[in-house]
């Protein structure tokens, strides 16, 4: 069967592990034996600043998602998914963490507020990805590796392209030592956390 490509796109802060979860999804995707490109073009990565991350699974040479043109947007922040939520579509499906981290100096919109907006336009999932991170498994940074584990539990299409087995594989293959342990309970515990959500 020929694959279509699948658009990810990863939104959210400098610091949250935006980049390495675009290595996690292109790692597991390899496994997978799924052509893959991966791009970050805008923002800055430093800590705080704004970073989006372009992921393509499928046969291509483009390594950007055309606005309107994501299937799926991984939100590590509320208000930076928000940001770039035109590069999602009515089909597309939003998994965003409860997370805000608010602008310096700036007012900003309530989480209540975003949810409300991009429930109008998008299929969206709401994930305390976070507090999970934080409370349950003592580790904050693994947030982005929850929200890979709800993704792959929520879509079906995703998991045309890469299983879980193969993102656990690729956990193995990125990070190093006590990372690995960590980080692999943080993707079974989003893909149940994605179960429990169920599909829209």
């Amino acid at each position: 069967m020929v694959l279509k490509r699948f658009n990810i796109l990863i939104a959210g802060v400098g610091g949250q592990g935006l980049l390495t979860l675009g290595e996690l999804i292109g790692s597991a995707a390899i496994e997978s034996g799924v052509d893959v490109t991966i791009a970050e073009v805008h923002g800055l990565s430093q800590r705080g600043g704004s970073v989006v991350v372009h992921v393509r699974l499928g046969p291509g040479s483009s390594p950007v998602i055309p606005r309107g043109a994501a299937d799926l947007l991984i939100g590590l922040e509320a208000i930076e998914t928000a940001r770039y939520i035109d590069y999602a579509n009515k089909e597309s499906l939003v998994v965003m963490d409860s997370f805000i981290w608010p602008p310096p100096l700036s007012k900003h919109p309530s989480l209540k507020q975003i949810v409300n907006e991009l429930s109008k336009r998008v299929n969206l999932f709401i994930v305390e990805a976070s507090r999970i991170a934080r409370e349950e498994l003592k580790a904050a940074v693994a947030a982005n590796v929850i929200l890979l584990g709800c993704s792959l539990a929520l879509s079906k299409e995703l998991c045309n392209y890469i299983s879980l087995e193969a993102a656990i594989k690729a956990v193995r293959r990125v990070f190093k030592g006590r990372a690995v342990e960590v980080n692999e309970k943080a993707l079974i515990r989003g893909y149940s956390e994605g179960k429990s959500l169920g599909v829209k």
